[in-house]
């Protein structure tokens, strides 16, 4: 499997690129990012962005960068028929709306969190919102090392998506002070913590009369998320053009 790694030089970049190493079946064909350079210590070549990349085609994209580069990806990957793995988080509106235009002519998987632990845990959280979701308050606590910008977390926003999926009249609070006034007895709260060199980690709370159920998942290393790109890469190729999740994988 030939990868094009957008976002090379930062910190998932990095680590991406070294996990592919350690896989025979990977070649990292080039790295695009916006501080890139033809020569680098680690052997791959590197470009400010894809309209300076030229050469050999590649199987699949990783993108690990940030949402400014999202227009630069994308015109490269439905250019040349590319299928796209975004493991970006922060888009907004207008994002969202120019990813939905480019699935129209290429897969594209796109996920807020790509580990497998996540994946199990959005299953179990819709298991509680079947047994018990409609007798709940339901709050999520995301918490994060304190060099991340967007919040709440890309994951945080799939796991109440999962939740307004169960229980469509819930709605979504983001935060909540003196100005919040009484509970909405149909929200889902949102609390975004940032501090110290945390990796991730997601708790979701059912809380009843009487009793707490949380759910909990800690990632420990930021591998989970490489290993779990290129098992999305992977599960890609081949792919009719389309949308997909990390709950399709």
């Amino acid at each position: 499997m030939k990868i094009i790694i957008s976002g090379i030089c930062g910190k998932m970049g990095k680590i991406l690129l070294n996990c592919a190493k350690e896989n025979s079946d990977i070649e990292v064909v080039a790295g695009i990012d916006r501080v890139g350079s033809e020569d680098t210590s680690s052997g791959i070549r590197i470009f400010s962005s894809f309209s300076m990349y030229n050469f050999e085609q590649p199987d699949v994209i990783i993108d690990f960068s940030s949402r400014g580069a999202l227009v630069d990806i994308l015109q490269y990957a439905t250019k040349n028929l590319i299928p796209t793995v975004l493991a970006t988080t922060g888009y907004n509106l207008d994002d969202l709306m120019l990813i939905d235009k480019a699935s129209k002519d290429i897969p594209i998987f796109k996920s807020g969190n790509m580990s497998n632990g996540v994946a199990a845990l959005i299953n179990l959280v819709k298991k509680a919102c079947s047994l018990v979701g409609e007798i709940s308050d339901i709050e999520i606590v995301e918490t994060h090392h304190n060099q991340k910008s967007d919040a709440p977390s890309g994951t945080a926003l799939m796991i109440a998506e999962a939740i307004k999926s169960s229980i469509p009249n819930r709605s979504i609070n983001v935060g909540r002070d003196e100005s919040s006034g009484k509970r909405d007895v149909n929200e889902i709260g949102m609390h975004s913590i940032r501090g110290g060199s945390v990796v991730g980690k997601h708790e979701i709370m059912f809380l009843m009369n009487n009793e707490l159920i949380t759910i909990t998942h800690e990632a420990e290393s930021k591998t989970v998320f490489a290993y779990g790109s290129i098992k999305a890469a992977s599960f890609l190729i081949g792919k009719n053009p389309g949308l997909y999740s990390l709950l399709d994988m």
